[in-house]
């Protein structure tokens, strides 16, 4: 029975050891998977921390130059921020408001050569021409006569 029991206890011990490298093992592994995607959430933060610092160059580069021309037609004309304000909103509009004012011009001369074509007399024509303008565009959109006969001439 000794050899059995002596058996047994190697067996055991085996058994034992063999539990005791499984986890370290396992550890390992995971310990070395954690560390290489610690190292590469680092190395894509720096990355992400030098995009962000580049952008910020970037922004404060255009502010300075932006603020330089700024201050210089604020010192030319003493604009206050307010003033300043609706300065820059309205040329940002002016593309806008300039796309707006040649589609109504080019309505507006349509329309003209149109009745011109249809046989009326040229003031007819003007103010045929201006009341198109104004039932498409709205009354703001139409002109004086004199106006008219600037443009329509």
């Amino acid at each position: 029975m000794k050899n059995k029991e002596k058996k047994l206890k190697k067996k055991l011990k085996q058994e034992k050891e063999k539990l005791k490298r499984r986890p370290k093992a396992l550890d390992d592994a995971v310990v070395q998977t954690l560390t290489d995607k610690i190292k590469r959430l680092k190395s894509e933060l720096k990355d992400r921390e030098k995009l962000i610092g580049s952008l910020q160059k970037r922004l404060q580069k255009s502010a300075g130059k932006s603020e330089r021309s700024d201050n210089k037609n604020d010192k030319q004309k003493g604009i206050s921020g307010a003033a300043k304000l609706l300065r820059s909103q309205r040329t940002a509009r002016i593309g806008v408001a300039q796309k707006q004012a040649w589609k109504q011009h080019g309505f507006l001369r349509d329309r003209y050569e149109y009745h011109l074509e249809n046989g009326q007399e040229k003031e007819t024509a003007r103010v045929m021409a201006n009341q198109d303008l104004r039932d498409s565009f709205g009354d703001e959109a139409g002109y004086s006569e004199q106006e008219l006969e600037n443009i329509l001439s």
